[in-house]
């Protein structure tokens, strides 16, 4: 018995051997729109014999009539072929494969969205009301009442309305005259800017922090009418005479006389 399955593997390997020697080897290159590709796998079916293409895309592989070989890549579509009697008769082969393309879905990019705009709950509070009134705190219920009397200018310039309009009898009257000093600031403040700061510091020799008060200094010489008709170079003439005269400048340049002495 045990001579007979000897017998049997024997005859069994003398046949794959016999049937093997019967196979040619195909010689092949592999390409990509007539490019070598290397690193392609081929794999006869047949008899799972495989080799890889090298860097000229080139292989060699044994077959016969009939065979399938399996072509594939990672980047490229598989491809399978029949060997024929063309091919056995020139023992040679081209290959050409093609590009595996992946469609995608169709995605859009969105502009990350906060905590609060994806969970819109969190502003929805449902706990009890907390304030000064619910905790009993003293003076809950006292409104700030706004103190007018103070005034700042957007130049820098801050009055107490209650000395400066003393002598005015009636509300009336008192917000006539803050909504004319606050039309005057405005338009000193555009007269400063037009002109820049740099032309009172270097032509007047006017400090930065003293541009406001000189151009209130101005005010009496109608130096905002004449800005307002755009008659420039009588603005220049009126602040080049009164520059020569405003008192801020003699008391700075006096300090300086007195440090260098």
């Amino acid at each position: 018995m045990r001579n007979c399955i000897l017998f049997i593997l024997l005859i069994t390997f003398i046949s794959k051997t016999y049937t093997q020697s019967n196979r040619l080897e195909l010689a092949g290159i592999v390409r990509l729109d007539s490019l070598p590709i290397k690193d392609v796998h081929i794999i006869n079916l047949n008899t799972n014999i495989g080799t890889i293409s090298n860097d000229l895309g080139e292989f060699i592989i044994p077959v016969k009539l009939g065979d399938s070989l399996s072509f594939s890549h990672i980047n490229l579509k598989n491809s399978v072929i029949n060997i024929t009697k063309k091919d056995l008769k020139s023992l040679k082969i081209d290959i050409n494969l093609t590009q595996q393309i992946i469609s995608l879905k169709e995605f859009t990019l969105e502009k990350p969205r906060s905590i609060f705009e994806q969970d819109k709950d969190i502003f929805v509070y449902k706990g009890p009301v907390i304030n000064a009134a619910t905790l009993n705190l003293p003076y809950a219920n006292t409104v700030a009442k706004e103190d007018k009397a103070i005034f700042k200018f957007s130049s820098g310039g801050v009055v107490n309305l209650d000395n400066l309009i003393n002598a005015l009898n009636g509300n009336n009257r008192s917000a006539k005259l803050l909504k004319k000093i606050q039309l005057e600031d405005s338009r000193l403040s555009k007269i400063r800017k037009y002109f820049s700061d740099d032309f009172f510091i270097t032509d007047l020799q006017i400090k930065e922090e003293q541009i406001n008060p000189f151009l209130n200094y101005c005010i009496q010489q109608n130096i905002i009418y004449h800005f307002n008709k755009k008659e420039n170079l009588k603005v220049i003439a009126i602040l080049l005479k009164q520059s020569k005269s405003f008192p801020l400048k003699e008391a700075s340049d006096i300090k300086v006389t007195l440090k260098k002495d």
